[in-house]
């Protein structure tokens, strides 16, 4: 991942200032200059509001969900948008762990993807 979530958020930002995100999403100037700067990572109700508030969907979301998760001081790391549905469902984190243990490959992800599109599941 090339960006930083906070300079992310900034990018997003745009001409609104920090004081107006900041009421939109519900937290301080400071607090969302604070995640600008690299120095606090949102909670994920947060990052939700951020998302809502600058219209993300699709890649840019997940990306959103991603960075904060890579760059959270947390050992165990995994996007907010689906580590409840991963821990509700035992055979998914049995894919998973069987998938990591083969050490399956990003291609065949790749095709997985496109094959559940595809079935629209």
């Amino acid at each position: 991942m090339d960006k930083k979530f906070g300079e992310l958020v900034k990018q997003y930002r745009g001409n609104r200032s920090l004081q107006n995100l900041g009421n939109e999403i519900g937290v301080t100037a400071s607090y969302l200059s604070d995640i600008e700067k690299g120095n606090r990572i949102p909670s994920i109700d947060k990052v939700d509001k951020l998302i809502k508030v600058f219209k993300l969907e699709g890649k840019e979301k997940n990306q959103f969900y991603d960075l904060v998760a890579d760059e959270s001081p947390n050992k165990y790391k995994v996007s907010g948008d689906i580590a409840e549905y991963i821990m509700k469902n035992d055979y998914l984190r049995e894919l998973i762990r069987l998938a990591k243990e083969k050490n399956v490959k990003k291609t065949y992800w790749k095709n997985k993807i496109e094959e559940i599109k595809a079935e629209g599941v």
